[in-house]
Parts: structure tokens; C-alpha cells; sequence
């Protein structure tokens, strides 16, 4: 049983003893009460190992990832659309309110109809329902685009404009769904900035920041067009190339690497000497998000081993 066969058998060990305790003290394992008692289960000095896997792939046991504007955005157009479908209801009753045709009356005195002014009532509830119709017909499309734009801000980086973690594993399971019962030509390479540190001490977060953008322009004008990047934590990067062997997966991360080597990233006067490692990993039938991610970090820790602005395959 390997590292993450263990570490997943211990979860469901907690999750158990989790539910087993909440029984005892009879709670309900409603999700606020599980996840408490889950956490105060998994920070107990027994589970070191699941801690330091909760560290490395925080984008899988992360509770809250979500950017707090993302949050405050998503609850405002809700907000909004809960309001819009009130206003709208009470228009159109309001509506029917005033152009209201007491039907067993004309039953009653059928010689008593007044045709005109039937027909204006109607024409009039024809024209003031079609104009609250149009109404809320605009406001259901201005949310709807509000929301296409948010579900695209929520999977992109701010900084770099390159795809979130999120992203990285949604596209990998649906890669990795195919690859289950055979080996795909595909390859992850993972980069990451030399030294970054040092750039950020030296010229300041700004600098790290313009360093960033910088790598991301790189690898993309290294890459073919629609290849997608993900910026997969602070200084490094992900590519995935699907339906290319190994040997031209290695010759693209050397290029990229030598690219950064020989590259010049001005800032206020000062030349910043940028380079990249990088660990690749070839898909192997079975593999799963974590042991791809995990071999290419092995690979990429090789390759720092190694004097760094290199790439080693894992």
C-alpha cells in the first residue's frame, strides 16, 4: 500500500470515527457539525501524515477556497434575482388587479356586456403584461451574462490571467477518465521560478508580481496556441500536453527553460536573471490528479537537486 493509499484509508478512518463520535454525543451530522468535529480529529498529533498531505494538495481538502469578492458577487446577483422575480410577481398581479373582468356577472347579465369596454381591458392587460414581460426578459439576461462573467473570473488567476488550480483538476479528471485503462500521450510539466524568493527580497513584491506575469508570457509564447497554463501555487506553473510522445513533451520543457535562461526581465533599471525548473511527468495508465502532480513534483525536486534551470523527468 503506497503513501496516498495510506493516508486515504486513514481519512476514512476519521470519517468514521467522526460520525461515531457526533452518535455518542448525539448530534446530528449535519455538515457545520461534521466538519468541526472532522477537523478537531485530523489535527491530533496521530495524523501528522494527512495534515502534511492537506498541505501539499490544499486544492482538494481546502473548505473555503473561494475568493471573498467572488463570494460577496455571487450572493449580490441572488440578491438581485430574488428581488426582480418579487417585483416582477407583484407587477404582474397588480396588473390583473386593475384589469379584472367580473366573468360571472356577463354570465348572469349577458345583455349587460360592454364590448368597448371589454376590449380595453384586454388591449390595456395585453400591452402592460407584454411591457413587464420585456422587463423582466432584460434583467434575466443581464444576470445571465453577469454570471457567465463570474463563472470565468472564478477560473482564472488575477495576477497572471492563467487558470486556477480549480481549472487544473477539472480538466485532468477529464483527461485521466480516458487514460483509467490505457497509457496517454500526455504529458504534465510542472516549472517553477528559481530563487523566486530572492527576487522578491532583492526588488520587492512588484517585481515578483511583473516576474510572474513574465513566466506566463514565456511559456505561452513557447507553447501552441490554445494550450492552457495554470498557475498551480505561487511561482508554479502547470502545462498539460495531450496527444504528444514524451520526447517531443521533453524537447518543449527544455525550450521553455532555455527561453527563461536566456531571456532579460527589466525592472526600474535593473535586469532580473530569471530561470525555471521544471519536472515532467508522463501519464500512466490509472493515474489519478495526485500521482501525476506527485511525480512531476518529484521530478521538479530533482531538477532543483541538480543545480536548477533544468527539467528532469519523473
Amino acid at each position: 500500500m503506497n503513501k496516498n493509499e495510506q493516508v486515504a484509508k486513514k481519512i476514512s478512518q476519521i470519517g468514521d470515527e467522526t460520525f461515531e463520535k457526533l452518535k455518542n454525543l448525539q448530534v446530528p451530522p449535519y455538515p457545520k457539525y461534521y466538519h468541526d468535529t472532522f477537523m478537531d480529529i485530523i489535527t491530533q498529533p496521530d495524523n501528522k501524515d494527512v495534515l502534511d498531505l492537506s498541505k501539499k494538495y490544499n486544492y482538494l481538502f481546502s473548505t473555503n477556497e473561494t475568493d471573498p469578492v467572488l463570494q460577496d458577487s455571487c450572493f449580490h446577483i441572488t440578491k438581485e434575482s430574488v428581488l426582480e422575480f418579487e417585483h416582477s410577481n407583484t407587477n404582474l398581479k397588480n396588473i390583473s388587479s386593475e384589469n379584472i373582468i367580473d366573468i360571472d356577472k356577463i354570465k348572469k347579465e349577458p345583455n349587460s356586456i360592454d364590448a368597448k369596454k371589454i376590449l380595453h381591458s384586454f388591449d390595456t392587460f395585453q400591452k402592460q403584461i407584454t411591457k413587464e414581460l420585456n422587463s423582466a426578459d432584460m434583467t434575466i439576461t443581464r444576470l445571465k451574462l453577469e454570471i457567465e462573467k463570474l463563472e470565468r473570473e472564478s477560473n482564472i488567476d488575477p495576477l497572471t490571467k492563467t487558470y486556477n488550480r480549480r481549472v487544473l483538476v477539472k480538466d485532468l479528471e477529464e483527461i485521466l477518465d480516458i487514460g483509467q485503462e490505457k497509457n496517454l500521450d500526455m504529458q504534465l510539466i510542472l516549472f517553477d521560478a528559481d530563487d523566486f524568493k530572492n527576487i522578491n527580497d532583492t526588488f520587492g513584491h512588484i517585481a515578483g508580481d511583473k516576474t510572474l506575469i513574465y513566466i506566463t508570457r514565456l511559456i505561452q509564447n513557447s507553447i501552441r496556441k490554445g494550450i492552457r497554463i495554470y498557475r498551480y501555487g505561487g511561482e508554479e506553473f502547470i502545462v498539460i500536453l495531450n496527444r504528444i510522445e514524451e520526447s517531443d513533451g521533453i524537447k518543449v520543457a527544455k525550450r521553455i527553460v532555455k527561453n527563461a535562461d536566456e531571456s532579460k526581465l527589466l525592472y526600474k533599471g535593473n535586469t532580473i536573471h530569471l530561470t525555471l525548473s521544471a519536472g515532467i511527468a508522463k501519464h500512466m495508465k490509472g493515474d489519478s490528479v495526485e500521482s501525476l502532480i506527485e511525480r512531476a513534483d518529484s521530478a521538479l525536486y530533482q531538477a532543483k537537486e541538480d543545480g536548477k534551470n533544468c527539467c528532469k523527468v519523473g
